[in-house]
C-alpha cells in the first residue's frame, strides 16, 4: 500500500443517517430490488417499510438522484399542526366525527396540485394557462372536463403556493364552511371546557350529521373526476413523475392525529393509482406502521389490501457483505492506497473458533446496513493509532455497538409499546437460551405491573392494563398470558428468536418478516436472546448448541 494504514478516532465507513452520508451512499450504493420496484411505474407499491437503519431514506435519495422529475414533501414544513390546533377540527373530534375522509381528500388534493406542477413545469402564470388549455382540450368527456376545469380554476393560485400554504388554505376553507353550518357550537366548545361531553345524544347526532356533509364523500368524488381527467391526458406518455415522502416517524404533527393521517395516506394513494406515470413513494418505519394499526385500525380487508402497496425492506447476508466490502474499499483507497482493500484485509484475527469474522459480525445484526456500518465503525475507532485490529479491540467495539443497539431498540419502540424498556431489562443477566416457562410465575407478573406502571406513560402499555384490570376485578391473570404478550413483542422488535416446538425452526422477525401471534406461544416455547444484545444485557452464552 502507498501509505501505512493507521486507524484514527473518527475513522468510519459511513454515517448513521443516509441524509448525511453522501460520500459513501452514492459511491458505494449496493443495488437492491426495492429500488427497481419503487421506480417501476407499473408496480403498485408506494410504501417502503423497514426498521431504523434498513435503508429507506437511502432508497428515496437514490430515486431523487437518478430520476428527472422528482418532488420531495418535507413533512415538517407541511403545516399539519394547523389541522391539529384547529378549533373546528378539535370540536369535530370531540363529537366523534370520522375525519379520515377529509384527511384522504387533503392528501389527494396536495398531491394532485404537485403533480400538475410537475407535469406542466410552468414557471410563469402565462405558461401555466397555455398548458392548462392543452390539458383541458385533451380530455374528451365533457362531464370529466368540467370537473377538471373547476378544480384548476378554483386552485390556480395554489399552484404558486408551497405545500404548507395549500394545507392551511384548504383547512381554513373547511373551517369557514363548518363554522357557518354549525352556528355557535364551535364558539361554545372553545369557551366551555367539557362542552362536548355535556351534549345530549340527540344533539350530538344532529351535529355529526351536519358536519359529515362537509367532511365526507363529496370532496373525494370531485377529486376522483380530476384524477380521471389527468390520467386521460397522461395516458401513454413515457415520462415519469415521483413525489417522495419521508420522516413520518418524526414529530411532524401532533400525536392526536398523526396515525389517522398516515392511515389516510394509504387510502389516498390507493385512489391515485389511475395516474399511470406518477409514483408517490413513502418511507415508513415498521414500528410506526404497527402503531398506526393500533391507533387508527383499518378493517381486516383494508389491512390485507395494504400489503399490495408495501415493500418490506430486507437484506441478505451477501448484499450486506458487498456493502461492507464497497465501503471499506472506498475508505482505504481514498485515504491510503490505489490498491483494492477488502474486509478480510482489515479483519484478520478470528473472534471465536466457530465463525469467520464476517459471520460473527453479521450474526450480531438485524441484517440492516446501519448495523453493519455502526459495528465496523466502532471496531475501527477502538483500534485508534494501530494498523491492525486485535481481538481485544474488536470486542471493545462490539460492547459499544451492543449498547447502541439496546438504546436504539428501546427508543425506537417506546412510542408503540411504552413498557418495552422494562421487557428488555427483564432479559438482563439471563442466559442466552431459556424457556418461556421460566418467566411464567406470579412473582414475575407482579414485577412487570410494578415496573411498567411506575409512570403514566407506562400505564398506557397493554401488558400493564391487562394485569391492572385483573387486580381491580380481583380475577387473577394467568402468567402465561402476560408472557405471550411479552415474547410476541420482543420477537417483533428483533430482541429474541422463538422456537415454538421441538420440531420447529427458530423464527426471527428480521429474517421472516412475520410476527408471531400471542396464542402460538406456550409453556414449551423456547427463547434465544439476539447476540447483538449480549454485551449490553450481560447475557451469558449458555449451551449455544441447543439453540441452533
Amino acid at each position: 500500500m502507498a501509505n501505512k494504514i493507521t486507524f484514527s478516532s473518527n475513522i468510519n465507513i459511513g454515517q448513521n443517517g443516509a441524509e448525511n452520508d453522501d460520500e459513501f451512499l452514492f459511491k458505494c450504493f449496493v443495488d437492491h430490488h426495492a429500488l427497481s420496484e419503487l421506480t417501476d411505474i407499473r408496480n403498485p407499491s408506494n410504501f417502503v417499510l423497514g426498521s431504523t437503519g434498513s435503508g429507506k431514506t437511502a432508497l428515496l435519495r437514490m430515486i431523487e438522484k437518478n430520476e428527472e422529475n422528482c418532488e420531495s414533501f418535507e413533512v415538517h414544513e407541511m403545516a399539519m399542526n394547523h389541522i391539529a390546533n384547529s378549533d373546528v377540527i378539535q370540536f369535530l373530534q370531540s363529537i366523534d366525527v370520522d375525519l379520515s375522509i377529509f384527511f384522504q381528500a387533503l392528501w389527494r388534493h396536495v398531491v394532485c396540485i404537485e403533480y400538475i406542477k410537475l407535469v406542466t413545469q410552468a414557471d410563469t402564470k402565462d405558461k401555466f394557462r397555455y398548458i392548462r388549455t392543452k390539458i383541458v382540450d385533451f380530455v374528451k368527456r365533457e362531464s370529466v372536463r368540467e370537473k377538471l376545469v373547476k378544480f384548476i380554476d378554483e386552485n390556480e393560485n395554489r399552484f404558486w403556493n408551497t405545500v404548507d400554504e395549500n394545507i392551511v388554505e384548504i383547512t381554513e376553507a373547511l373551517e369557514s364552511t363548518l363554522t357557518a353550518s354549525l352556528g355557535g357550537e364551535v364558539d361554545k366548545f372553545v369557551a366551555r371546557a367539557g362542552y362536548a361531553r355535556g351534549l345530549s345524544a340527540e344533539k350530538k347526532v344532529q351535529l355529526q350529521q351536519r358536519a359529515k356533509r362537509f367532511v365526507d364523500g363529496n370532496t373525494i368524488a370531485e377529486l376522483g373526476h380530476v384524477i380521471s381527467a389527468l390520467s386521460e391526458y397522461t395516458k401513454g406518455r413515457g415520462d415519469k413523475y415521483f413525489i417522495l415522502i419521508d420522516r413520518l416517524d418524526e414529530a411532524w404533527v401532533d400525536e392526536s392525529i398523526k396515525y389517522q393521517l398516515i392511515q389516510s395516506l394509504f387510502e389516498a394513494l390507493k385512489g391515485l393509482q389511475k395516474l399511470r406515470n406518477l409514483k408517490v413513494v413513502v418511507a415508513l418505519r415498521s414500528d410506526v406502521y404497527e402503531r398506526m394499526i393500533r391507533e387508527a385500525p383499518p378493517s381486516r380487508t383494508q389491512l390485507e389490501k395494504y400489503n399490495d402497496y408495501i415493500i418490506r425492506l430486507r437484506w441478505s447476508k451477501e448484499q450486506l457483505r458487498r456493502l461492507a466490502e464497497k465501503r471499506i474499499n472506498h475508505l482505504f483507497k481514498w485515504k491510503y492506497s490505489s490498491d483494492n482493500v477488502h474486509f478480510d484485509d482489515i479483519f484478520k484475527q478470528r473472534i471465536d473458533g466457530r465463525l469467520s469474522v464476517w459471520n460473527y459480525l453479521v450474526e450480531r445484526t438485524l441484517l440492516r446496513p446501519r448495523d453493519v456500518i455502526n459495528f465496523v465503525n466502532e471496531v475501527l475507532q477502538k483500534s485508534e493509532g494501530k494498523s491492525s485490529i486485535s481481538k481485544s479491540d474488536f470486542l471493545k467495539g462490539e460492547h459499544t455497538y451492543s449498547d447502541l443497539r439496546f438504546e436504539s431498540l428501546r427508543y425506537e419502540w417506546h412510542g408503540t409499546y411504552t413498557g418495552i424498556g422494562v421487557l428488555l431489562e427483564a432479559l438482563r443477566n439471563r442466559p442466552s437460551y431459556f424457556g418461556v416457562a421460566e418467566f411464567a410465575t406470579s412473582n414475575f407478573i407482579d414485577q412487570l405491573w410494578d415496573q411498567i406502571g411506575k409512570d403514566a406513560e407506562g400505564q398506557k402499555d397493554d401488558i400493564w392494563r391487562v394485569i391492572n384490570k385483573s387486580i381491580e376485578s380481583d380475577e387473577l391473570v394467568e402468567p402465561i398470558n402476560c408472557c405471550q404478550y411479552m415474547f410476541s413483542r420482543l420477537h417483533l422488535i428483533g430482541a429474541v428468536g422463538l422456537k415454538l416446538s421441538s420440531s420447529a425452526a427458530w423464527q426471527w422477525f428480521h429474517e421472516t418478516g412475520k410476527p408471531i401471534p400471542n396464542h402460538q406461544i406456550d409453556m414449551t416455547t423456547k427463547v434465544r436472546v439476539h447476540p447483538m444484545l449480549h454485551f449490553a444485557l450481560g447475557i451469558s452464552d449458555r449451551t449455544v448448541g441447543k439453540a441452533t
